[in-house]
């Protein structure tokens, strides 16, 4: 399924502010009290990976949770805002990627990747789980399915920018393709625990396996610095590969680079 629009837009102002009690670092109001306090710092031991995420849009919509439930494995939880489920793009740049133990390799170091996610709960424990993450490295595409279990895909990638114009696309090798092109424009105050923006953003555990087997990773880096996107096209085959109906406009949020920390998956 292909949705073609075009159209220049910044974020809803549907939740900007807090949305109920929350934890002070909490970015779901479903999960439990105290799931951050064994989370890793930037200086923890035993980091896997350090990357910048650059030339970073999210794009989500709401979904119905019935509907994302079917699709999760046993033992994930739907999480939810304001009684939506939501599922994400993500375009991005992975830059001054390094893995430890292994060198400098140029087809890693630099790559173009753009994820497929959605937001789930484990234990009480919140976090993001990818129907599918496309990358322009193979060496990526092949570390991500062994080390991490991420159901990555080999894409063919065109990027280019115009000034702070970013147009971005990709071709998967069956065809199935993604075209956005958008332009950052004023920043956003910092994301308040409790507001939507939060929630889509703010999410430092990614999950991974299969019901046989469920994995918990976490990852580390500061809060993110948003800013307000005008899209002008959004031409999107990907989230509909999953199955799963979008019901609405998207909200678009463009981000700052950011410095991350990541560190294997766990049975969790």
């Amino acid at each position: 399924m292909s949705v073609r629009r075009f159209w220049r837009t910044t974020i809803s102002t549907t939740h900007l502010e807090p949305y109920g009690e929350y934890h002070e670092l909490m970015s779901s109001p479903h999960a439990s009290i105290g799931w951050d306090e064994n989370r890793p710092g930037p200086k923890t031991r035993g980091i896997a990976v350090r990357m910048d995420w650059r030339e970073l849009l999210f794009v989500h919509w709401r979904v119905d949770p019935d509907q994302l439930a079917e699709v999760l494995p046993d033992g994930l939880e739907v999480d939810t805002f304001d009684g939506s489920a939501w599922i994400g793009l993500v375009p991005f740049l992975m830059d001054d990627v390094r893995f430890f133990g292994l060198p400098g390799l140029p087809t890693l170091r630099r790559f173009h990747e753009c994820n497929v996610r959605t937001y789930v709960l484990r234990n009480g424990v919140p976090g993001v789980w990818f129907f599918s993450l496309d990358a322009a490295s193979r060496l990526a595409v092949l570390g991500g399915r062994r080390l991490w279990k991420l159901n990555y895909i080999h894409s063919r990638f065109d990027v280019r920018k115009d000034g702070a114009t970013v147009d971005y696309r990709l071709r998967r090798p069956d065809g199935t393709g993604c075209h956005v092109q958008w332009t950052p424009t004023d920043p956003l105050p910092r994301s308040e625990p409790g507001s939507l923006r939060n929630f889509l953003t703010e999410r430092y555990y990614l999950y991974a396996g299969g019901s046989h087997r469920l994995l918990r990773g976490p990852v580390w880096h500061e809060p993110w610095s948003l800013r307000r996107a005008d899209v002008h096209v959004l031409d999107d085959q990907l989230v509909g590969r999953t199955g799963i109906e979008t019901i609405g406009d998207p909200v678009c949020i463009a981000a700052e680079p950011l410095k991350v920390r990541g560190w294997v998956n766990r049975k969790t």
